[in-house]
C-alpha cells in the first residue's frame, strides 16, 4: 500500500514533526517522524493482528512476574534491613518506578513504535545529535534485555534445581546441572516463539489467572500453616542489617533492589506496536493495568510473607538456595506442598523467559533494519508465511546462552551482568524522557490518548532522579567490608557494554539510519501534515 499523499498547506509549524491523522475508535492518531525522512513510512512488516488489549497485558504482567519474582529476589536482600526494609523498600521502589511507568505510557501512546524508546529518542532529539542517540539508545536497550533475558534462564533454572533438592536431599547441584536447564530453557523460549506462536496469546491471558491464583493459593495456605506468626513489630520496625554498612539510610536504598527489580521492564509492550491493533491506546492501557496489578498483589504476598517467616535463622542456608521455599516448608512440612510452589515458580518464571524473547527479538529487528548491526540483512529478516523474525528470536536467545556460560564463572561476575542491566536502562529510558524535559514537553501531539497534564513536567524530572539514584546505590556493594568475593562490577559491565557499542558505532556509523515512524496498513487515513 502506497502511503498517503501530503498537503504543503497543511503545515503545523514545527520543525521536523510529521503527523498521521486517522480516526481509529474514535480517536485520532498522531504519530511523529524526525527532520531528513521526508514522506517515508515503514509498512508493518508483522502480523498487526496478532495480540490484543488482554494478551498484551498478559505478556506485560508476567515479562516481570512481580508478586512470585519479589519473592524470587528474596535471597539477595535477607540481611539487607530485615523485614521491615523489605517491606517499606518494596513500597518506595514500586512508587519510583509508578514514576517511569506513566513517563512511559505518555511517550508509547504519542508515538507507538516497535523501536520503542529508540523512535522516541530519534523523533525528541536535536538535529545535530539525533542519529548518534538514536543509536547509542537502541543498543543499550538491547543490552539491558539481554542481561535481563541471561538472569531470566538461570533464575527459572535455579528452581528447578531446588525442586531436585526437595525431593532428593542427597542431590547436590552442580553448576553444568544450571547452564544445561538454562539451554532447555532457551530452547523452550524459542518454540513458543516460533513453531507454537499460535498458542502463544491463548498461554500470555492464561498466565494473569495463573499468577494471580497461584499467589492466592500461596498466601492461604502459608496463613493456615505458619505458627507461630510473626508480631507487627518484627515485620514493620526491627530492622536488620547484616550489611556492615554503617548508615541505615544506605541500606534501605540498597534494600529497593527486589522492588524495582519485581516491577521492571515497563517498555516491553511498547516494543509489540507493529502487531498490537490500537497502539496509542493499548500501550498506556496495558503499561498502567499491569502495574497495577503489580503493585498490588506484590504487596499482598510481602506482607504475608514476612507475617509467615516461623524460623528465620533458617533462611541463612534455604532448601534449595530459594529463602520463599524455606517459609513454604517452615510453614508446613509437606514435600508435595513445596514441590507444588516450586513448580509455579519454574512456570512462571519460564513463561517471563518467553515473554522477554518475544520483546528482545523485536528491539533487535527494529534495530537491524535501521542498520545497526553489521549483518543486517540476516538479522532484519522476516519470514513471509509466519510474518515472524525468527533469525532475531534466535540471536537472542542464543546470545543470551552464552552469557549463561558465566555461570561457570564466580558468582559476582554474573551478578555483575545482572547489574549491569541497570546501567544500559539509564540510557534506554533516561534518554528519551531528559530529551522530552529539554524541550519542556512541547512537542507532544496534543490529542494523544494518554496525558499527564499539568503533572507531566514533575514526574518527568522525579522519573530522571529516579534512574540515577538507582544507578549510582545498585552499583554499590552489598555488604562491607568490600573483597573480590563481595565487590559489585556491574559497573564495570556496564561500562564495558558501552565501550562495545561505541566500537560498533565506529563500524555503522555511515549505514545507520534513524527508525522510520510506522505506517499502520490497516487504519484508515484521511492525510499527512509534514
Amino acid at each position: 500500500m502506497a502511503a498517503p499523499s501530503t498537503s504543503p498547506s497543511d503545515q503545523t509549524g514545527d520543525s521536523g514533526k510529521l503527523a498521521i491523522d486517522g480516526v481509529k475508535g474514535g480517536f485520532p492518531l498522531e504519530t511523529v517522524s524526525t527532520t531528513g525522512m521526508g514522506e517515508q513510512h515503514a509498512i508493518t512488516e508483522l502480523d498487526d493482528r496478532r495480540f490484543n488489549l488482554w494478551v498484551m497485558l498478559g505478556v506485560q504482567y508476567t515479562t516481570s512476574a512481580a508478586p512470585l519474582s519479589i519473592c524470587g529476589f528474596m535471597q539477595f536482600t535477607l540481611g539487607i534491613g530485615g523485614s521491615p526494609f523489605f517491606f517499606w523498600c518494596f513500597l518506595a521502589a514500586v512508587f519510583c518506578q509508578g514514576l517511569l511507568v506513566l513517563s512511559f505510557a505518555e511517550l508509547g501512546s504519542s508515538f507507538p513504535h516497535a523501536a520503542g524508546q529508540t523512535y522516541w529518542t530519534s523523533v525528541l532529539a536535536p538535529p545535530k545529535w539525533k542519529k548518534f542517540l538514536t543509536y547509542l539508545n537502541g543498543i543499550m536497550t538491547i543490552w539491558g534485555w539481554i542481561f535481563s533475558l541471561t538472569g531470566g534462564y538461570l533464575l527459572s533454572s535455579q528452581f528447578v534445581v531446588a525442586g531436585g533438592v526437595i525431593i532428593n536431599p542427597s542431590y547436590v547441584p552442580k553448576n553444568w546441572h544450571v547452564f544445561l536447564l538454562a539451554v532447555g530453557m532457551s530452547l523452550i523460549s524459542v518454540a513458543i516463539n516460533t513453531v507454537l506462536i499460535g498458542i502463544y496469546p491463548l498461554v500470555s491471558k492464561f498466565y494473569l489467572f495463573w499468577i494471580n491464583g497461584s499467589v492466592l493459593y500461596i498466601i492461604i495456605v502459608v496463613l493456615a500453616k505458619a505458627h507461630p506468626k510473626s508480631s507487627g513489630t518484627t515485620v514493620f520496625i526491627d530492622i536488620v542489617n547484616h550489611t556492615g554498612w554503617d548508615s541505615t539510610g544506605l541500606v534501605f536504598l540498597l534494600g529497593m533492589l527486589p522492588g524495582a527489580a519485581a516491577v521492571s521492564l515497563p517498555d516491553s509492550v511498547t516494543h509489540m506496536a507493529e502487531e498490537l491493533p490500537d497502539p496509542q491506546r493499548r500501550i498506556p492501557q496495558v503499561m498502567i493495568g499491569s502495574y497495577l496489578l503489580s503493585y498490588l498483589a506484590g504487596l499482598v504476598i510481602v506482607v504475608v510473607m514476612m507475617f509467615c517467616i516461623v524460623q528465620p535463622e533458617n533462611l541463612l542456608e534455604p532448601l534449595g538456595g530459594q529463602p520463599i521455599l524455606q517459609i513454604c516448608w517452615d510453614a508446613w512440612n509437606n514435600k508435595g506442598w513445596v514441590i507444588t510452589v516450586d513448580i509455579i515458580f519454574i512456570a512462571t518464571f519460564a513463561q517471563a523467559a518467553n515473554n522477554i524473547v518475544t520483546a528482545t527479538s523485536r528491539i533487535i529487528w527494529s534495530f537491524a533494519k535501521s542498520g545497526g548491526f553489521p549483518f543486517v540483512g540476516w538479522v532484519a529478516h522476516v519470514d513471509t508465511k509466519s510474518r515472524l523474525p525468527f533469525n532475531a528470536i534466535v540471536l537472542c536467545a542464543t546470545v543470551c546462552v552464552l552469557f549463561d556460560l558465566l555461570e561457570f564463572a564466580p558468582s559476582y561476575v554474573l551478578n555483575a551482568v545482572y547489574g549491569s542491566a541497570v546501567i544500559c536502562f539509564l540510557f534506554s529510558y533516561g534518554i528519551p524522557i531528559v530529551l522530552l524535559l529539554m524541550q519542556q514537553r512541547q512537542c507532544l501531539p496534543k490529542a494523544r490518548y494518554f496525558s499527564l497534564g499539568k503533572f507531566g513536567f514533575v514526574i518527568n524530572i522525579f522519573a530522571v532522579c529516579w534512574m540515577l539514584l538507582a544507578t549510582v546505590v545498585f552499583c554499590i556493594p552489598s555488604s562491607y567490608p568490600v573483597t573480590n568475593d563481595n565487590m559489585n562490577w556491574a559497573s564495570v559491565v556496564g561500562m564495558a557494554a558501552v565501550a562495545l557499542s561505541l566500537l560498533n558505532w565506529l563500524v555503522v556509523r555511515k549505514t545507520y539510519k534513524i527508525p522510520e515512524p510506522l505506517y499502520f496498513e490497516h487504519l484508515q487515513t484521511s492525510n499527512v501534515h509534514v
